[in-house]
């Protein structure tokens, strides 16, 4: 067995988005965690039960998200939720690696403007806005530290590009429910990338490496 099984999540992604029904949608994250429980089950000292907890996070968020209704609470909880699966991103990346201060910065100056400018003024709930406002910051620093991941380039690559992919989910998020507008880039992009940063995050933890830094 090896990396091929990454066709499994692959899989229940086409099938979610062609029929955009729940089962699917959520065996997306749930086949990624035995796919990496597999194929690191030899690695006893690597840090990979940290992805597996922020997968677990994102399945609960997503579901508290999905069966939210017009229950704002319920909306902040899944935005709570999904921010400690950031933070399970993130301790990895830091037990693997460093934060890139320039990135950071860069992550920071862009999203901080658009929150000031744009989302927030949006926003109309106090509590909504600094949940929105503490997701977006522990965002940008998930994506930073996945830069300086000390790990093989497709790696780190493959890493980076998965968090950049839920940002962007996220950002279309942010975009239809709170500003509504991209309307038509919500309906089009915005479940393909949450299914390709599951798929993108798991192929790197379990991508075969010929060095394995001495951090992990």
């Amino acid at each position: 067995m090896n990396i091929s099984v990454i066709f499994i999540p692959v899989l229940c992604a086409a099938v979610a988005v062609a029929t955009g029904q729940y089962l699917p949608h959520a065996a997306v994250p749930i086949t990624c965690i035995p796919v990496i429980i597999f194929l690191r089950r030899r690695d006893v000292r690597h840090t990979w039960w940290l992805l597996i907890a922020a997968l677990l996070l994102s399945i609960a968020g997503d579901w508290m998200l999905r069966h939210r209704g017009s229950d704002g609470l319920r909306f902040i909880c899944g935005i709570a939720l999904f921010f400690g699966a950031h933070v399970g991103y993130l301790l990895f990346c830091l037990r693997n690696g460093q934060i890139k201060w320039l990135w950071l910065t860069v992550l920071l100056a862009c999203y901080g403007l658009f929150f000031m400018i744009a989302l927030g003024p949006a926003i109309q709930e106090t509590a909504m806005r600094v949940a929105v406002l503490l997701y977006m910051l522990i965002s940008c620093f998930s994506l930073a530290a996945a830069s300086g991941l000390q790990q093989p380039v497709a790696v780190r690559w493959l890493f980076m590009a998965g968090i950049a992919c839920i940002i962007f989910s996220d950002t279309l998020i942010a975009l239809h429910e709170f500003m509504h507008t991209a309307r038509w880039l919500y309906a089009t992009l915005m479940m393909p990338t949450y299914y390709a940063s599951h798929i993108l995050i798991t192929t790197s933890a379990v991508y075969p490496q010929s060095e394995e830094p001495a951090c992990l």
